[in-house]
């Protein structure tokens, strides 16, 4: 009988891993980095697997159509390229930073900062940790709230955004909310993923679709409650490629309103952000678990 490895070596491997990776991705030309991205996107769409199907099937919610493979590369590869992204932030300059990202509609968050502060909710699209190195760098220090999976995987992670000025509080974490209400009060900048329903504690949201038609989803109120319980300014956002760049398209802040038909309303205006930026690009958005009723793409 085949004995499953240690959990303790899993997590050694991982740790490995991610130090050669963050050592090495930083010195790859971006050229020979697209290359390698290029054929890996390739062999995994022709493999298929029930990460990419789940995508494919987001993906053609999203847009009301079906997905091509075309796409499904393109999504793998965006992927890919977010992932080596990370890689290589750990040893990229301010100035290199800097080059590539660019904000979009940023007064009000700048307004809000110098304010009552700010709360910055994302999906899963783009590379959110570059655009978390820059607003270290340039805005305010971030508190954030990561996924704890593997405890190799999370450990990894939380060295590597420390290491860009980055507070990073695990999902688990029962003194995350209080947590984040001290941040904002301290001044930093709390940015949240705020699309998938991580804790199964979401509330209820409609996601408007191309051609009149809507699906029923959860999102997280947990952005809207921190907003709410510091007076910081909502603001959605979504960070997509642009280039061998990345933009962060800011949208306007989400009005506060009291009591739960308020988070669910404020929740609601943060969907409707992403259900129309989303599908302009939707390559970008990462998320391979599901998300969408399976009936939805019919």
């Amino acid at each position: 009988m085949r004995r499953r490895p240690d959990r303790s070596m899993v997590d050694s491997l991982l740790r490995g891993v991610y130090a050669l990776g963050w050592r090495v991705a930083a010195r790859i030309p971006d050229r020979v980095a697209e290359v390698i991205i290029a054929a890996g996107a390739r062999l995994a769409t022709a493999a298929g697997s029930a990460a990419l199907a789940t995508w494919r099937h987001n993906v053609t919610v999203l847009t009301s159509r079906p997905c091509p493979d075309d796409l499904v590369r393109r999504g793998v590869a965006s992927y890919l390229r977010n992932f080596h992204q990370v890689l290589a932030l750990a040893r990229w300059s301010r100035a290199e930073i800097d080059r590539r990202v660019v904000l979009i509609n940023d007064a009000a968050l700048r307004a809000a900062l110098d304010a009552d502060g700010a709360v910055v909710v994302l999906p899963h699209s783009g590379n959110w940790d570059l655009a978390g190195a820059w607003a270290c760098l340039n805005l305010r220090p971030v508190s954030t709230v990561a996924e704890e999976l593997g405890e190799g995987e999370f450990a990894a992670f939380v060295k590597f955004r420390e290491g860009l000025g980055m507070e990073v509080i695990a999902h688990t974490d029962p003194n995350a909310l209080s947590t984040l209400i001290a941040a904002v009060k301290a001044g930093r900048l709390v940015c949240l993923i705020g699309d998938r329903d991580l804790a199964g504690s979401g509330v209820e949201v409609t996601w408007r679709l191309p051609y009149g038609k809507t699906a029923t989803t959860r999102m997280p109120a947990g952005p809207a409650v921190v907003a709410r319980r510091t007076g910081a300014a909502l603001i959605p956002a979504v960070t997509r490629f642009a280039g061998r760049g990345l933009e962060v398209v800011l949208g306007d802040p989400v009005e506060h309103r009291p009591g739960r038909d308020g988070l669910v309303a404020m929740t609601q205006q943060v969907c409707d952000f992403f259900a129309a930026e989303l599908p302009q690009q939707p390559e970008d958005w990462h998320l391979f678990q599901p998300f969408f009723p399976a009936e939805a793409a019919a």
